[in-house]
């Protein structure tokens, strides 16, 4: 299975929700700042590079995982996803080809934004105040935290909801 985390930037809560499915930030307790803003892509994708995958790493499943900024786009990369795992089952594979599964899951991080998300990615990426933007992301993601380990566990628990 390909594992896609996708928000609106690709760099912030994708990158959490991420980081939480593969064993790198805790599920028991709230980690500290400095762990979350170490993370690799972590407020660190521009916004001419949406639309990129990322490979963050593989599961315990050796499932590939990525992150992916959709931008306005979140439902539109999503259908199109769609389609191009339908070609592919039907056996045209040219771009998703993964042999241990053709099973493709999007996991829309959206539901986990907070106004201090939206704000510090705003301040951070659009206007390049990462002195002010990227902490104040941080803490926006640590206060809703526990939305990101639900989400995470929503995943595993039950794949279905999310596979295209």
């Amino acid at each position: 299975m390909i594992i896609i985390f996708q928000c609106y930037g690709g760099t912030h809560t994708s990158v959490a929700a991420a980081s939480i499915y593969l064993k790198r930030l805790p599920r028991r307790r709230v980690p500290q700042l400095s762990d979350l803003l170490a993370l690799p892509y972590f407020d660190r994708v521009d916004r001419n590079e949406i639309g990129t995958l990322y490979y963050v790493g593989c599961d315990r499943s050796d499932n590939p995982v990525f992150v992916l900024g959709s931008g306005r786009w979140g439902a539109q990369i999503r259908a199109l996803l769609t389609r191009l795992t339908s070609m592919q089952q039907q056996g045209r594979t040219f771009l998703l080809h993964n042999d241990r599964d053709d099973a493709v899951a999007v996991i829309d991080c959206f539901p986990t934004i907070t106004g201090a998300v939206r704000l510090g990615g705003f301040l951070s990426r659009r206007l390049g105040l990462i002195a002010i933007g990227r902490p104040l992301v941080g803490l926006g993601i640590l206060r809703a935290y526990h939305r990101f380990v639900e989400l995470v566990e929503s995943f595993e628990k039950d794949p279905g909801p999310y596979l295209l």
